[in-house]
């Protein structure tokens, strides 16, 4: 074979080569627009502890905190939001001449806050149920997977680690799924105080965890609510509380869902 064939045949491999190398990555999720973003609410709680002594003289004092939450189910007139059960609780309890209560206002992606309030929580699992009221557009709602992660399936996370989030700006972190461990899974993530609350998604944009806490000393390796225990709290109670929600509506009942100023 001489030299022009041989260069003709190289030509024609480069071809052919690059014809299948084209075809795959056409056929490649676009994974950056599968990333529910707008499902990303930053919750925001400020701790209200109001302290009065035998001759009635009072002290107030203001506590703030902040978490990440996702939308799982949107309304007329408002969205249901999941997010850490730590963050929700008071860690300061009533007590005699005390009285504490809380504030929540979430953000949504382009910045714009809202009233939110507490429905309920599950500590074992360090989940959270909360309502925001007029938070109606320019959002999504992340879907839940039908199936649970696999060892070593690539995971997307969308949060907001001390606090770094800002209009359109949320930090997206890549990492693995590492299997269970007692009541928690595992997932090879970087997190920070901030990062509570946030969604885990598989590579179809859909929710497979939720960041509750992280190793101090190894802030790559991040603790998560199980899957199915997560399924079986936002399918339960956004359920629940969303009958309930029509009940009142139906009966003109005070409405819980919504702060009176």
């Amino acid at each position: 074979m001489n030299f022009s064939n041989i260069r003709k045949l190289l030509v024609i491999f480069l071809i052919i080569s690059f014809g299948l190398v084209s075809c795959a990555h056409s056929t490649h999720p676009n994974v950056k627009n599968m990333l529910p973003r707008k499902a990303f609410v930053h919750l925001e709680k400020t701790l209200l502890v109001k302290s009065c002594n035998k001759e009635k003289k009072c002290m107030s004092m203001k506590f703030r905190s902040s978490a990440s939450g996702y939308i799982v189910k949107k309304q007329a007139d408002g969205v249901f939001i999941i997010t850490a059960a730590h963050f929700c609780e008071n860690s300061i309890k009533d007590k005699a001449g005390t009285n504490v209560s809380s504030v929540y206002k979430a953000k949504r992606l382009d910045g714009t806050a809202f009233d939110a309030v507490l429905l309920h929580y599950q500590r074992d699992i360090d989940a959270c149920l909360m309502y925001s009221d007029g938070m109606i557009n320019q959002i999504e709602v992340v879907q839940i997977s039908p199936r649970a992660p696999e060892i070593g399936e690539k995971i997307f996370n969308i949060g907001a680690p001390a606090s770094i989030v800002g209009p359109g700006m949320v930090p997206i972190l890549e990492g693995r799924y590492n299997g269970d461990l007692g009541i928690s899974a595992f997932y090879t993530l970087p997190a920070y105080p901030g990062s509570s609350g946030s969604m885990i998604l598989n590579e179809h944009g859909q929710l497979v965890g939720m960041v509750h806490s992280v190793y101090m000393n190894f802030k790559v390796m991040t603790l998560s609510t199980k899957y199915t225990d997560l399924k079986g709290f936002i399918n339960k109670y956004v359920h629940k509380f969303s009958l309930y929600k029509d009940v009142m509506k139906d009966l003109d009942l005070d409405n819980i869902f919504v702060i009176e100023n």
